[in-house]
């Protein structure tokens, strides 16, 4: 299923109304107070870590990170630790990074190469790509073991395209129910393994609460002022239209001033018929909950974004950088590279904003925070972690008002 042309013209007509508005809209509500202490209590941050963190889908790697067999990933920044395996036939496998023995990390290094089997570097019990023992040293000092009840720890893997997500939760639904609305309208990058390529890859640490970033990507109230000198000379403020959709995701489109098209600045090959020319139309983006941000800039050039909590008031910053256009000579290799550059310089405006914000919160002078219309995705993301959580889970001063509920739509194809 792919986004119907009806659908696109809606999005397009959504945001256009938008720069019209000239009141708060009649029948939305006042979005209560959100509370500051959300971004740096250490309880709260323990909550989101085990039972958001710990029970969502998660993008985790770009499939060009594991380019062949026995190719490994460490996953650091999750509650549990956790390895990504590329197998023989292709596939990706993900194991906690404990061995079975007595608990040593199979690998040490973020990635690597591991051949054809992982060797625990405390005893050298060995493991194969697809998480069974295999055998261990001096087999006469042990008893019989039972080699299937001895594998690694399995953790659900499952790609969707190019990208590789992980749950640590058993009972999760499978990851095309979680993204819902989100997998029907880019239907389409199921098939881009393989076509859209990882041309660069962001990641560093930043002092700052894991929802700071999130809530800079998901609204377009700040481009005037923090942007005011890049995005902000292309992009439309005013001309933002967003749609809440169910599970705690969403798409947004700001639209360019005066009509300019994406496609005359960025010239790469489309990969998203299904589309329409909204990804030209400005910058179009998705939010899968919890962390992931999905921003087109044009139909052939694209970039996901993940912040991860490190501490309450600490987190790691990821964007992958992909492209139509592999970088294959250096004619392509140097416009993946400046185009890159160019969305990159931009995310970096937003962090330099952020660290002031952390230090009102840690410093308790800042209370509450008040969010208008056009930043209604980042109260629909606290309402949605307090779902996740359970409500009754997350103390009384914590918890934020679920208002939204009527205001989720996920526009109907049709």
């Amino acid at each position: 299923m792919v986004m119907t042309s009806s659908l696109i013209d809606t999005v397009k007509q959504r945001a256009h109304a938008e720069r019209n508005r000239t009141a708060h809209p009649s029948g939305f509500p006042d979005l209560p107070a959100v509370p500051a202490a959300r971004y740096g209590d250490r309880n709260f941050y323990e909550l989101e870590r085990q039972q958001v963190f710990g029970r969502s889908w998660l993008m985790v790697a770009h499939i060009d990170e594991l380019p062949v067999s026995g190719d490994f990933r460490v996953l650091d920044h999750l509650a549990k630790p956790v390895v990504l395996l590329r197998t023989e036939d292709g596939a990706v496998n993900a194991f906690l990074n404990t061995c079975k023995h007595r608990g040593a990390a199979l690998v040490t290094e973020p990635s690597g190469h591991a051949g054809r089997r992982l060797t625990c570097p405390y005893h050298s019990w060995v493991y194969g790509l697809d998480g069974a023992l295999l055998g261990y040293p001096d087999a006469r000092d042990f008893p019989p073991l039972d080699k299937d009840c001895l594998a690694l720890t399995p953790v659900r893997c499952e790609t969707w395209g190019p990208l590789v997500f992980i749950n640590l939760d058993d009972d999760a639904p499978p990851l095309a129910t979680y993204l819902g609305q989100v997998g029907d309208d880019l239907s389409e990058l199921g098939s881009l393994a393989g076509r859209l390529h990882l041309v660069d890859r962001t990641a560093f640490d930043v002092d700052v609460n894991w929802k700071l970033p999130v809530d800079a990507n998901i609204e377009t109230y700040h481009v005037n002022t923090v942007h005011r000198n890049s995005a902000a000379k292309v992009l439309d403020q005013a001309a933002t239209g967003i749609q809440l959709l169910g599970n705690g995701h969403s798409r947004m489109l700001i639209t360019t001033r005066d009509g300019q098209s994406m496609g005359d600045l960025l010239p790469f090959p489309s990969l998203f018929d299904g589309l329409g020319d909204l990804p030209n139309a400005g910058t179009f983006s998705y939010h899968v909950f919890p962390n992931l941000s999905i921003v087109f800039s044009g139909l052939g050039f694209m970039f996901f974004i993940t912040n991860w909590p490190t501490g309450p008031g600490s987190s790691s910053y990821h964007v992958h950088f992909c492209s139509s256009l592999a970088s294959d000579n250096e004619e392509t290799t140097q416009l993946n590279r400046q185009f890159a550059e160019i969305n990159r310089s931009v995310l970096l405006e937003d962090l330099s904003v952020l660290p002031g914000m952390q230090r009102s919160v840690d410093a308790g002078s800042l209370d509450v925070m008040h969010l208008g219309y056009q930043e209604r995705r980042i109260y629909y993301l606290h309402e949605t972690i307090d779902r996740v959580i359970g409500v009754e889970r997350v103390p009384e001063h914590l918890q934020v008002r679920a208002v939204l509920g009527d205001h989720i739509e996920g526009i109907a194809n049709g």
